[in-house]
This record gives structure tokens, C-alpha cells and sequence, in this order.
């Protein structure tokens, strides 16, 4: 095994998956370079590496379906037997983290070997990659309906609720672009409702900032789209006025 200074720890969503298999197993994978930094203003962590790569070589059965987080380019091997994730920079004491998600065949109950994790990247002002990190990865299997049945692993569900903002955050917006509003409205309250439950369940904050958002989000869009279509009702759709009879005053409001 190659180890380095870089920092990787791996969290299953599941202690133990069904020795039948599964199609969907998450991973939360975070790295990092050194310890990890305090914010010091606007300054820029120095660059410890550059173009970080994940190599993922799978064993007989095992396919990586997808990496969502940051901003991670995800591509398949030309023979199909590899999978690489491209995880950026690595700045010192700036810490990152994916999920990575697979699909794992059947396999009898115990421990064992799922695929080799290769990390490498190149030095800054240098081109040449450098293997600086090598992990076996590894998953529980079993029939045990009690190991079967323990919650989700509360950081990686977690991890998994928060990233999924942005597309819910887009998907409402097309609504809202669309003149869906009540569409619109009824995603972004159903999602900060979600949030708000686990906040109570779990007592964690950052649920319930995520949920504020979301709501601040409808709010603020429910405002200025339907102010907006109703302006524009009244200026451009109501045949009674034309436009040149339309000016305003020094106030910036329509007479």
C-alpha cells in the first residue's frame, strides 16, 4: 500500500449489505491535505497538488454508477475495467468530500475486497502524475436480518440530504420560469419540510439552515415572479393600453 500525506477516510450509508447484493451502495469519501484550516479571511490555502485522481479498479462484479459532489469529472476506462474520478486541486488544510456510488454483486457473508482505491496527482509547476495513495476497500456482507435492518450510517445520509439542494433548487426554478408557480412553491416547501423533520429528530442545525433557505427561497421567488407577471400583464396584455400610453413617474411606479 502507498500512503501519503493525504488525508482519505471511507463511510459506507450500511455497516453490512445483503449477502444477496445491491444495486445501490453510497460511499462518502473526504480528503484532505494536512490539518485541517481555519478560516484566515480571503486568503487562498497553498496548493498541495494539482489535478487530483481517483482511479477506481473494481473487483469481478462491481461497478462505480455515479460521483455527485464538488465539482467531480466521472469517466469510465476505454476497456471498461476502471473508473476515474477528477477531484480537483488539493489546497493544505482544505477538505473535501463525494459520494460515490456502487453496484455490488452477491457474495457470500463475511468481509471482502470490493476494489483498489489509486490516488495520484501532479506536483504544482510539474506534469508528471505521481501515485501518492493506494486503499483496499472493503464491505461487510451478510444474511443477519438485524445487521441488516441499522439505520443509515446519520453523516452520510446527512451528506446526501444536503447535496441534493442544488437540483431541487433548479427544479424549481424552471417551475417558477414556466409560470408554475404553485408547482414551484409546493417543491421547495415539501423539500424544507423534509429538512425540518430530521432537524427535529436529530437535533442537528444544519438541517433546519437548510430548511430556512428553502424557504427564504420560495418567499422571495413567489414575491418578485408573480409581481413581476402581474406588471407585466398589466403593461404588455391588457388591450385597453397601449404602449405609448404607458410612462412613469419619478417614483418609478406605473400610471
Amino acid at each position: 500500500m502507498v500512503k501519503s500525506m493525504l488525508n482519505v477516510t471511507y463511510t459506507w450509508d450500511k455497516e453490512s449489505i445483503s449477502a444477496n447484493g445491491s444495486k445501490q451502495v453510497n460511499l462518502l469519501i473526504e480528503w484532505g491535505y494536512g490539518a485541517k484550516r481555519k478560516r484566515k479571511g480571503n486568503l487562498i490555502p497553498k496548493a498541495a497538488g494539482c489535478d487530483l485522481q481517483l482511479q477506481f479498479i473494481p473487483e469481478n462484479g462491481v461497478s462505480l454508477l455515479k460521483a455527485e459532489g464538488v465539482r467531480l469529472g466521472f469517466k469510465r476506462s476505454e476497456n471498461g475495467d476502471s473508473m476515474f474520478v477528477h477531484c480537483g486541486d488539493v489546497r493544505r488544510g482544505k477538505y473535501r468530500q463525494a459520494i460515490l456510488t456502487f453496484s455490488i454483486p452477491a457474495h457470500s457473508s463475511g468481509r471482502h475486497t470490493i476494489g483498489m482505491m489509486e490516488w495520484s496527482w501532479r506536483k504544482p509547476s510539474q506534469e508528471k502524475r505521481t501515485m501518492i495513495r493506494t486503499d483496499q476497500l472493503y464491505i461487510h456482507f451478510t444474511h443477519h436480518l438485524g445487521l441488516l435492518s441499522i439505520p443509515s450510517n446519520p453523516k452520510v445520509e446527512k451528506y446526501i440530504k444536503l447535496n441534493e439542494t442544488s437540483p431541487i433548487v433548479k427544479k424549481a426554478l424552471r417551475m417558477y420560469e414556466k409560470g408554475e408557480y404553485e408547482q414551484g412553491a409546493f417543491i421547495l416547501t415539501r423539500q424544507a419540510d423534509e429538512l425540518l423533520i430530521r432537524a427535529a429528530r436529530s437535533d442537528d442545525m444544519d438541517y433546519l439552515q437548510e430548511a430556512e433557505l428553502f424557504l427564504a427561497i420560495r418567499n422571495k421567488w413567489s414575491g418578485t415572479f408573480v409581481s413581476f407577471t402581474a406588471y407585466s400583464s398589466k403593461v404588455f396584455f391588457n388591450k385597453a393600453i397601449s404602449l405609448e400610453d404607458v410612462h412613469f413617474t419619478e417614483n418609478d411606479t406605473l400610471r
